[in-house]
């Protein structure tokens, strides 16, 4: 076996790189292929016997993310102890696997093969791609009924964005599908010099600025909330890197007034239009459905004894906010999970849990160097802000999108900023 993976281990690292390149071209569509071509990758990564090879100890500090958030995701399994539903725990340890398995990813790296620029590649052509098949399917599918499904026409008395949201959320959450864009986007600039170098300064700029608008415009389609203030953080991120700016104070007047931006922004949502501030911060339960999210919150944190300490076991969340909804008479959100990551991890694995949880993700801010540390910044700041309204592993399409930045922050971390990438993480 040693001598076929020795005499193929270079073809075998290309088909791997290449069902990576799969795997991200996978990620704004939805989800059913991701996760046969996230197997297919972990299998051949595996055989390529990259774990066969002793990890640098020098390379330390890009291992410790991947660490820690495998200890979270072990301190999920040995929840399972206490958990009454096996059901439950086991759908949930087998979606959250990626966790895990990306642990010897992260310690033993990945073949020379591997690209950054290349992937960043990808993802932006993958997420231009899906823009327009979303167009053409919202358009000419639902619009024209050209399967002669009775969906549902498009309005033609009034802004149809509701139209749009609700029908790019079936086919993919709205939530996640923002994400992506938002990272395609960050791929986009991340690979501009290289486009303006191949195509020249002009036509390259026109590209770039082509390529933004047609993602951003499906952000804005989707109309989703939380993708407004966590795209205006991502882009003071973005300015406080390029900008000049050197004095802390000129920092912090920056992001706040991003914040202003971002709120205002926010207040314009035709979501927004009914929304009142009093009854938002009300401590009482509403039974008739005004806001959602805060509902599901405020039944969870009424009864936070529970579970507070070690929590109630990994994914038993469902069922227990289920118990919770039937006491407070409110059966018709039977279908809702707590629309809130860091609400979900407390739930269900308690203070310890949460502990892992939080160290994994400040693990990226500070244990990344080189140039994968800006992308560790961008990734700890949208799922940070997303995961207040939303669980971003309540879905593969969240897994997804954290595994490939996750390896794509580790094969940038082994370069300096300004430099080109040596190509082996090893």
């Amino acid at each position: 076996m040693n001598n076929f993976l020795y005499k193929y281990q270079s073809f075998i690292g290309k088909v791997n790189y290449l069902l990576f390149l799969v795997v991200v071209a996978l990620l704004p569509f939805p989800q059913v292929f991701s996760r046969h071509a996230w197997i297919l990758w972990i299998g051949c990564w595996i055989l390529e016997g990259r774990f066969l090879s002793k990890p640098k100890l020098n390379e330390w500090r890009k291992m410790l993310p991947f660490l820690f958030f495998g200890a979270w995701f072990l301190w999920k399994a040995i929840s399972g102890l206490w958990a009454q539903d096996d059901i439950a725990y086991n759908w949930l340890l087998e979606r959250y696997m990626m966790f895990g398995l990306l642990v010897p990813v992260g310690i033993w790296g990945v073949s020379s093969h591997y690209d950054w620029k290349q992937i960043c590649r990808v993802l932006v052509i993958a997420c231009i791609a899906a823009a327009g098949v979303y167009a053409f399917t919202i358009f000419w599918v639902y619009n024209n009924n050209i399967f002669y499904n009775k969906i549902g026409a498009l309005p033609t008395n009034e802004f149809p964005f509701d139209f749009f949201a609700e029908k790019i959320s079936f086919i993919k959450h709205r939530l996640f599908l923002s994400s992506i864009m938002m990272m395609g986007i960050m791929a986009l600039l991340y690979i501009r010099k290289d486009i303006c170098q191949k195509r020249g300064t002009l036509l390259g700029w026109i590209m770039i600025v082509i390529g933004i608008a047609i993602m951003a415009s499906l952000i804005i389609a989707t109309g989703s909330r939380a993708s407004i203030l966590s795209g205006a953080a991502l882009i003071t991120i973005a300015l406080l890197y390029k900008l000049p700016i050197r004095k802390i104070k000129y920092k912090i007047a920056l992001i706040v007034f991003a914040g202003f931006i971002g709120t205002f922004a926010l207040l314009q949502h035709p979501r927004m239009s009914d929304f009142s501030f009093e009854e938002a911060i009300s401590k009482e339960v509403d039974k008739y459905d005004e806001y959602v999210r805060l509902n599901i919150w405020r039944i969870a944190l009424h009864n936070r004894d529970e579970y507070s300490l070690y929590g109630v076991g990994a994914g038993q969340s469902f069922g227990y906010l289920q118990e919770k909804y039937a006491d407070y008479n409110i059966t018709h959100y039977s279908q809702l999970n707590a629309h809130n990551q860091y609400l979900e991890e407390w739930i269900e694995i308690g203070i310890p849990g949460m502990v892992f949880f939080i160290l994994a993700w400040l693990s990226l801010v500070v244990f990344v160097q080189g140039e994968g540390r800006k992308t560790a910044i961008l990734l700890f700041t949208l799922y940070s802000l997303n995961m207040l309204t939303d669980c971003m592993f309540g879905r593969f399409d969240g897994i997804a999108l954290w595994g490939v930045i996750m390896i794509l922050i580790r094969i940038q971390s082994n370069t300096q900023s300004h430099q080109q990438p040596t190509g082996d993480t090893q």
